[in-house]
């Protein structure tokens, strides 16, 4: 009897720490079939895992409105059984209530925020960080604030210590800052980064507008970004791009869909190290979230 009381109270004290600690553990398996060439590539088959992850989340209620937070996640390679890879995904410690959310740690960086719901193939090969060159980033070192949401109004800015990139009397060498606003289906984002790099002359600065409509099952998007290092802008006549992408998804439950894309693009494919311009791909995946 005394055994089976004291087995007891271990469980209870056991438990009552993981009871209160509110953990969540979720993640994303994407794994697609792709068929993908270039000009100077012969064409190959592939099964790649698109951004696969898995993660623990959790709060932690301090009273007066104000919580703690936190989010550890990495990558899991679906393709080749690989875990735990070091993909450098958000992991970050904060406080957050109602004057907004500050965090610190590895996290996206405001510009990338600002039109990740306009990214409809992301972690495709059609994902426009690729195919387009859009300069989605996250930082490590990397401090950050986000407002409430003020009547569908919302500012980001985050800058990064970049230990060692700089000079260390600086607190941040990069800064990226963003305005969101959403209102019944209308989407409008603009964000500014400056990215230092100490060791030459090819500071990067990008402006980017997006904007976007949801009405029934009808979603149009716009993204323009603007790119220049140093004294250089990118597209200067010379450096000039495109690339175009159709695709189909259905939902087979609210988790889990199939989905089909084409890509042809001046600039790379995302997932595949494919040499030369003029890259084409075809990918049929699934996608499941827990």
């Amino acid at each position: 009897m005394k055994k089976s009381l004291i087995a007891m109270a271990m469980a209870a004290a056991i438990a009552a720490p993981a009871a209160n600690a509110n953990v969540v553990i979720y993640g994303k398996v994407h794994v697609s079939i792709d068929h993908v060439e270039s000009e100077s590539s012969d064409a190959s088959w592939a099964v790649s895992s698109n951004s696969s992850r898995i993660g623990f989340k959790g709060t932690e209620d301090l009273g007066n409105g104000l919580s703690l937070i936190w989010k550890a996640e990495t990558g899991y390679d679906f393709a080749d059984g690989g875990a735990w890879s070091s993909s450098g995904r958000n992991a970050y410690i904060g406080l957050t209530g109602d004057w907004g959310t500050f965090l610190y740690g590895n996290h996206d960086t405001a510009l990338k925020m600002s039109t990740a719901k306009l990214d409809i193939f992301s972690d495709t090969i059609a994902d426009y960080d690729e195919s387009i060159d859009f300069d989605d980033e996250r930082w490590g070192q990397n401090i950050m604030y986000i407002s409430p949401n003020m009547n569908g109004l919302t500012f980001a800015v985050n800058g990064a210590v970049h230990a060692g990139d700089g000079p260390e009397e600086d607190l941040f060498q990069s800064y990226s800052l963003a305005a969101m606003y959403s209102n019944n289906g209308l989407y409008l984002s603009a964000a500014y980064e400056f990215e230092d790099d100490s060791d030459s002359d090819d500071d990067e600065t990008n402006w980017r507008l997006g904007a976007g409509y949801d009405m029934n099952n009808v979603h149009v998007g716009f993204v323009y970004e603007d790119t220049m290092y140093g004294a250089e802008v990118l597209d200067d006549g010379d450096n000039d791009e495109s690339g175009w992408a159709v695709g189909f998804d259905h939902m087979l439950s609210k988790r889990s869909k199939v989905y089909a894309v084409y890509v042809d693009t001046d600039n790379d494919i995302k997932n595949h190290d494919l040499s030369g311009d003029d890259q084409k791909g075809f990918s049929v995946g699934m996608i499941h979230k827990f």
